[in-house]
């Protein structure tokens, strides 16, 4: 490839990611501050978009650059870039225009009839549209990939470089080992103090969500925080916005919330600026993703020495709630093993895979056509008085309790329980590298540690596959060894497991 080819190259790229972004922002729009009736436009506008893209991304102009480079002649991020749109050209090139228009307009409109079901707590109100998009999935993985289990082709878009069956081994032994380690909790005495459940005005909520992320080094220039039925993340390194939400009576979902999704932006806006629009300045995969979410929730957030921190800032906003409390108190309350609650978000980090397992399970069984739309509030139900011994009073906290189905997620949820693995992993070499890390983290330092995510995690983009990524920054392959050793001592000490 001529350097005037692969300019050309480069152009047709930011091009197509611009067009993705502005997607994006529809998206964002629809959550956040898009009138009710807007959906009646939206629809059809992220249908027209999704046509570009699809035209964008599958046009011969694009496969002939892509056919005359000369890898040898590029650098590292320039043939990361040819690599990772030769994948997606090839994926998109087989699957029809019309197939993505269709699958484009029936997310807006079944998200919106999801959140109209979820207010009514009426899955039917939803499941003929989901029933639809379920029936597009399966188009678009059959066209893709005809002599493929359609599941395994979904899982892929979020996950492209861990193999399928090596997140299906890491699940049998997270559910193996979690489940015995949440009956040994429940055998043992359980954890009185519940000092994040009282009365939080959500003013004051947001104040202290604002403040926590901005310790975080969360950059407002380029950043917003707003509020959502479902938190979430979408954007770039010059804009990055987050949305979270909170309950009057628990704060700790609010605060695991948005501590969550800074951690996606801060990823995102620690991407190099100067490779804006190309695979070499974007994020890698899901699994990724969410070990950066998923650490500075559950390894940051949740930690004594955070808590210690904080603790002060609780005192000023709640006076009623933390004046006679400890950090101690605040440490046990907040990774209390809770294995009756039905809510994934809310879900303590044993647990929470557990939930994640019983997902996986039924979206791949919705997916390769083992399971009926119909059927899935019911087989919901089931699932969890296996796995927790509970079930879902009304569908709003069961089958609807979450987006991802009904905006055409299907493969997404297991690349949380990836990322907690991967979180643990990269979080071990982080604290052996940066001195004193812990006592930093108590004094509200948090800078050194997103310093250091930006330069071994963040800055790489897509430079590098998913285990090349992981190896670089912990001198390993993924492992699930480091989490279930963390998570074992931490609830070993904290349930005085022998």
């Amino acid at each position: 490839m001529s350097e005037d080819s692969y300019q050309e190259f480069e152009k047709e790229v930011k091009m197509i990611q611009n067009i993705g972004q502005v997607k994006s922002l529809l998206h964002w729009d629809q959550q956040v501050m898009m009138p009710e009736e807007g959906i009646k436009a939206r629809s059809k506008q992220n249908s027209a978009l999704a046509k570009i893209y699809h035209q964008k991304i599958t046009a011969n102009k694009l496969g002939e650059l892509i056919e005359e480079t000369g890898l040898a002649e590029l650098n590292e991020a320039e043939q990361a870039n040819v690599r990772e749109v030769e994948r997606e050209h090839t994926r998109a090139k087989k699957v029809p225009e019309e197939i993505e228009e269709k699958i484009s307009e029936k997310q807006s409109t079944t998200v919106s009839k999801w959140e109209k079901a979820r207010k009514e707590q009426d899955f039917s109100v939803v499941a003929s549209e989901l029933e639809e998009l379920v029936e597009l999935k399966r188009e678009y993985a059959e066209a893709i990939n005809p002599d493929e289990e359609p599941y395994k082709v979904l899982f892929s878009d979020y996950e492209p470089y861990i193999k399928y069956e090596t997140m299906e081994r890491i699940l049998e032994r997270l559910g193996t080992e979690l489940t015995n380690l949440v009956g040994r909790i429940k055998d043992s005495e359980d954890i009185q103090e519940k000092v994040f459940q009282g009365d939080f005005p959500e003013d004051k909520q947001m104040e202290l969500s604002r403040n926590i992320v901005e310790e975080m080094d969360y950059d407002w220039d380029r950043g917003r925080l707003d509020v959502s039925e479902h938190p979430f993340t979408l954007g770039n390194q010059f804009d990055c916005r987050i949305t979270t939400r909170f309950d009057e009576e628990n704060l700790a979902e609010g605060l695991g919330a948005t501590v969550h999704e800074a951690g996606h932006a801060l990823y995102e806006l620690g991407l190099r600026k100067d490779l804006y629009g190309l695979p070499s300045g974007s994020s890698r995969d899901l699994s990724v993703h969410e070990s950066q979410s998923r650490m500075w929730e559950n390894h940051v957030l949740k930690s004594r020495d955070f808590l210690n921190y904080l603790l002060q800032e609780l005192e000023e906003k709640f006076p009623e709630q933390f004046s006679d409390v400890s950090a101690e108190d605040c440490y046990r309350s907040i990774n209390r093993v809770d294995p009756e609650n039905l809510i994934r978000i809310k879900a303590d980090e044993v647990t929470y895979h557990l939930h994640i397992i019983i997902r996986f399970e039924l979206e791949k069984d919705l997916i390769n056509g083992d399971l009926e739309v119909e059927d899935l509030p019911e087989k919901w139900n089931e699932k969890y008085e296996e796995y927790l011994g509970i079930r879902p009073e009304n569908d709003s906290e069961g089958v609807m309790q979450d987006i991802h189905w009904y905006q055409g997620s299907f493969g997404y949820f297991t690349t949380y329980s990836l990322g907690s693995v991967l979180a643990a992993q990269i979080y071990r070499s982080a604290d052996q590298e940066i001195h004193d890390l812990g006592q930093k983290i108590s004094s509200g330092e948090l800078k050194p540690l997103r310093n250091w995510l930006k330069q071994e995690i963040h800055e790489k983009g897509c430079i590098y596959r998913t285990e090349k990524l992981v190896e670089k920054a912990t001198g390993e392959k993924p492992t699930a060894d480091y989490f279930l050793e963390y998570i074992k001592s931490k609830y070993g000490e904290l349930y005085d497991l022998q």
